[in-house]
């Protein structure tokens, strides 16, 4: 196996150098490994681990000293031998008692992937690390929700591979992910957290497809999950600013295309379209800036005095006070 041929590759040279010429045995080498770990001298009892798992791979005690051996290689940033390694116990120890333990390990090590730590060439510790390894992140990811599918370690590996996806913007796969999340785990510490990636992924798409006002019908139905779920979350708040946001990506459309009707002089249309934005969207910045145009265009054209008419367009609040200042200065900057 790829992981035994890595430890040997380690063991053999150590064994030459401590001019070993036969094999200490097992009770002697294991006593090493647990007072090296006692005394956290972890560069002791990685050498002594790997000398059991070279020389004792077929000992009963072996698979619990891979295990330790996986979490040293975690501990010293050795990502691709640490899973091996827990690979290795998993297939090796029948009782298993380190089971989600080990999980978790492989779950530490996707998280590294999908930072960007990368992956020896070839799976050699001699080759330089230059092998992305997000993709396999995804697989660790998706392994784990199969093995221990309703712990709390399948939870977070469901949760940072919609991360991931997002990332790597695909967003209709991390979509898919983050609602598949909070139907098994509604509950978990980090569905709030799903709630706000699925509210980004809805602003993102609007982004996209700035007439399609589906998403925010999409987003106000998933904040008042998100509310029912979690009444005095404080995150509450940005999930209520993904929904201003929307809506100010919407108006904003509306309103750039009563701009281009102004500005071919197709003034009927103009005004038909900055009062939907004013209806529509009446306390968004858009809208507040609309009706000072709608008030210009009747002032400026007779014929127009009567038609569309809004209620009240007093009843425009000032709003600027109200949005987050970023959500405010890009609508500035995109009206200007």
């Amino acid at each position: 196996m790829k992981a035994i041929v890595l430890f040997s590759s380690i063991v053999l040279p150590f064994l030459s150098i401590e001019g070993k010429t036969q094999k200490d045995p097992f009770e002697q080498l294991y006593s090493q490994l647990q007072e090296a770990l006692d005394k956290q001298n972890l560069k002791s009892a990685k050498k002594s681990a790997e000398v059991i798992v070279d020389l004792y791979q077929d000992h009963p005690m072996s698979s619990e000293v891979y295990f330790q051996l996986a979490t040293l290689y975690l501990k010293e940033g050795e990502y691709e031998v640490a899973f091996e390694a827990a690979e290795l116990y998993l297939k090796k120890d029948a009782t298993l008692r380190f089971y989600e333990e080990a999980y978790k390990i492989k779950l530490e090590v996707a998280h590294r992937y999908s930072k960007g730590f990368k992956k020896h060439v070839a799976g050699l510790r001699v080759l330089p690390k230059w092998m992305p390894a997000q993709e396999d992140a995804l697989e660790i990811y998706d392994e784990i929700q199969a093995a221990v599918p309703r712990s709390d370690v399948a939870a977070e590996a469901l949760y940072a591979k919609g991360a991931l996806q997002l990332h790597l913007e695909d967003h209709k796969a991390a979509l898919d992910t983050f609602q598949i999340f909070l139907k098994k785990f509604a509950q978990h510490p980090l569905a709030p957290h799903a709630h706000i990636k699925i509210g980004d992924i809805y602003v993102i798409n609007t982004k996209i497809q700035q007439n399609d006002d589906s998403f925010l019908a999409l987003e106000r139905l998933n904040f008042q999950r998100f509310k029912d779920n979690f009444p005095s979350d404080p995150r509450l708040r940005i999930a209520e600013g993904q929904i201003k946001s929307i809506e100010e990506t919407l108006a904003l459309g509306m309103f750039e295309i009563a701009a281009y009707y102004k500005r071919t002089k197709r003034h009927d249309a103009a005004l038909l379209y900055y009062t939907q934005v004013i209806q529509t969207y009446p306390k968004s910045v858009v809208a507040h800036k609309a009706v000072n145009t709608v008030q210009y265009l009747r002032e400026k054209h007779a014929d127009l005095r009567d038609k569309y008419p809004v209620e009240d367009l007093e009843i425009i609040v000032d709003v600027i006070e109200e949005l987050p200042d970023t959500i405010q200065d890009q609508a500035d900057q995109k009206v200007h």
